[in-house]
């Protein structure tokens, strides 16, 4: 009987050596072929097996030896099958080696074992060659044969010895898809437990389902994107054989239950990319899956072929639509898509609750759990309402039964919990692209510490990158666009401020100051251009530049439960200020600007003008070298605004630098050293005070100058 597979294998090889080869057919023909293997595979499923009723390797029609054999013959036909169907429709190294150097071996244990298989799936004395499904195996196996046949012929080189490690990896982890539903009986006879009611091989085949989705992702989330598809697709496609696997008899075992049209949908959304179906599945599928999952209807032993058969459906129902948007095969949903899945999802519900009301007039049936007291038994208050609120029709010799208020209940349900799901979606979406951001953050990082490194050149990350910049402030070119604008906030802006300077940048509302001061100090990103504060670079040390900034920012935000003392020591703590030394400035700035009485106070009782001192102490707490400051004299009294240019004189004097931001000229004209004027996000001059004086031009006239040309 081997000769049955052999000589039409031989036959169509020496066709398409001889006739086809040469006329670039091989894509087609392998199509061709895993059609065939599909349709073969499929067809030899539905029925109940003799080898299926073994029990711990007795009462088969096998020896216990040859049972072991040829279940395991037929787990690696099955996983073979898998890979014989999707090879040629994908471009995977690793499913063409396997159909290369794996399949020879398994189709020959076939050939080996072709009686005792024919045994297994007939019986002894079944004429076997009579069965309109031995013609579908050896068309399956014919069809592997001079695929695989096709495959050698067209080898051109041998793969690597990595290429042969995946290949082995790719085939074992495809046999737990393929796996026989009754080899764990035949093997193992009965559990003895049932995966229900939460015990503990229901609650580690819960565990399973939900952990067995991050392990693929994890393992598939850098594949390419063929690569993801052909996952999808092999699963779904061994989601159908597993649910085939089994026979069941009558109308009650057409697929209409939710999770097994599933199964189908499913196969449908991967294999043509089907939008509409899949996210059908994706927001009604899944949720009825779960609920199967949590609350299984099954009261067999965990090893029978309807336990095993139950699980392999609902773990597929369940993972491979979360598993398809998180890989990117199709694309996140949008809450607009609920309407329509609402909408078949309605269609499919009343469909049932009228076939359910027909087919129970012949056979019990009790699809979506309507007709049956399974939902009610979970709760026992929807007793009374399932048995006293019921409608008859009749018609002919049938009588039509529906549960009314018992079905819309469970039709309302289902669909809160479809809102529900659809809120938890939302939400571990946006725990995935924060995730995701977090991730490209820190890639992103990596890549510019080594950079930094290399620009070094060996010397410590802490060290500046521009040795001539330590005592100045240098911008070089710098642009700032935010979001869509077309035009730049500031535009081409260069500028260098050096030690014992107080420089004054001056400019209308809206000027671009305040943009350029919230890049200088690190708060926002710059578009273009290079900022560098004592030589450390904003963007590439921004830790070191920070360590050097005194900030006071144009809003003095502070954390108004505090007190002025506590948080002067909490920015103390963040610039790692020895305690010593903190003590000192405290006492020292306290003094200054006579906040002796309030210090230990919560700063929400305090005046605008003292917070803003206890911004400007907690500014200079670390000593910095650059003190920065946007518009810190706007709204103080007279005393608090000299308190402040004091100490910016003063700062400054003892070689720092204070780099201030004003739109009132009087204050600038009379503290600066230099100035630099801005309008409309440019650049307008850079002046020095003294200088402008010799030359008799006041800074107010020069301001309105530069105003006046802008505005032409």
């Amino acid at each position: 009987m081997v000769l049955t597979v052999l000589i039409p294998s031989a036959v169509l090889l020496t066709i398409y050596i001889l006739f086809l080869r040469k006329k670039n057919l091989d894509e087609k023909m392998l199509k061709v072929l895993g059609v065939i293997v599909f349709i073969g595979y499929s067809l030899q499923l539905w029925y109940r097996l003799p080898l299926d009723r073994t029990v711990a390797l007795k009462g088969g029609p096998l020896s216990p030896f040859m049972t072991v054999v040829v279940v395991i013959v037929r787990w690696l036909t099955g996983a073979l099958a898998l890979v014989g169907i999707s090879s040629p429709f994908f471009k995977s190294k690793s499913f063409k080696n396997i159909m290369i150097f794996i399949s020879p071996f398994v189709l020959l244990l076939n050939l080996i074992f072709f009686k005792q298989n024919n045994i297994a799936y007939f019986g002894e004395q079944s004429l076997f060659f009579t069965e309109a499904r031995f013609y579908a195996i050896l068309a399956m196996l014919i069809a592997l044969s001079v695929e695989t046949g096709i495959l050698i012929l067209n080898l051109k080189k041998l793969p690597t010895r990595r290429e042969v490690g995946k290949m082995f990896l790719v085939f074992f982890l495809l046999l737990p898809t393929m796996f026989p539903q009754a080899g764990l009986r035949i093997f193992f006879g009965r559990l003895g437990s049932v995966t229900n009611d939460f015990t503990l091989v229901h609650r580690l085949t819960v565990y399973f389902s939900f952990l067995i989705m991050p392990v693929i992702y994890i393992f598939m989330k850098n594949e390419s994107m063929d690569n993801k598809r052909l996952l999808l697709v092999v699963l779904s496609i061994s989601s159908v054989f597993q649910f085939l696997y089994v026979k069941r008899d009558g109308l009650a075992g057409l697929p209409f239950h939710l999770c097994n049209t599933a199964l189908f949908l499913m196969l449908i959304s991967f294999v043509f990319k089907s939008k509409s179906t899949f996210y059908f599945n994706y927001f009604v599928n899944v949720l009825g899956a779960l609920c199967a999952i949590i609350l299984p209807n099954i009261s067999e032993d965990a090893f029978t072929l309807g336990s095993v058969g139950f699980w392999y459906n609902h773990i597929y129902a369940f993972i491979l639509p979360i598993l398809a948007v998180a890989l990117g095969v199709f694309p996140r949903p949008v809450f607009k898509m609920m309407r329509s899945a609402i909408l078949i999802f309605t269609i499919y519900f009343v469909s049932m609750m009228i076939v359910n009301a027909w087919f129970n007039n012949y056979t019990k049936v009790d699809y979506f759990f309507l007709y049956s007291d399974f939902l009610a038994r979970k709760f026992p208050f929807a007793h009374d309402i399932r048995d006293n609120n019921i409608l008859y029709f009749t018609g002919g010799d049938l009588v039509f039964k529906f549960y009314w208020l018992y079905n819309l209940l469970i039709y309302i349900g289902f669909i809160i919990l479809m809102f529900l799901a659809w809120a938890v979606y939302d939400y571990l979406f946006k725990v995935a692209d924060a995730h995701g951001a977090l991730r490209m953050k820190l890639k992103k990082d990596r890549m510019d510490i080594l950079q930094l490194r290399k620009e070094l050149r060996g010397r410590p990350l802490t060290e500046p990158l521009n040795l001539e910049g330590v005592n100045m402030i240098k911008i070089e070119n710098f642009t700032k666009i935010y979001g869509n604008a077309k035009k730049p906030a500031v535009e081409d802006f260069s500028l260098e401020v050096y030690s014992g300077e107080v420089f004054g940048f001056i400019g209308h509302n809206g000027a671009g100051k305040s943009t350029t001061i919230k890049s200088l100090v690190g708060i926002q990103s710059i578009t273009s251009g290079r900022m560098e504060i004592a030589g450390y670079d904003i963007a590439k040390q921004p830790i070191e530049a920070k360590l050097r900034i005194g900030y006071v920012s144009d809003n003095h935000a502070v954390y108004e439960r505090l007190t002025g003392r506590e948080y002067i020591n909490y920015v103390a703590d963040l610039y790692l200020v020895p305690q010593e030394e903190r003590d000192e400035r405290i006492e020292k700035y306290v003094r200054m600007f006579n906040l002796e009485h309030a210090i230990d106070n919560e700063i929400k009782s305090y005046s605008h003008g003292m917070r803003q001192k206890i911004v400007v102490i907690a500014s200079l707490i670390h000593n910095p070298k650059v003190w920065i400051l946007d518009e810190p004299l706007t709204g103080l009294d007279p005393m608090s605004s000299y308190q402040i240019k004091k100490c910016m004189r003063e700062h400054a004097d003892n070689g720092n630098i204070v780099f201030f931001s004003s739109h009132v000229i009087e204050v600038v004209e009379k503290i600066c050293d230099r100035i630099a004027i801005i309008s409309d996000g440019k650049l307008q001059g850079i002046y020095r005070l003294d200088d402008l004086k010799e030359e008799g031009i006041s800074l107010e006239e020069l301001y309105m100058r530069h105003a006046k040309e802008q505005w032409a």
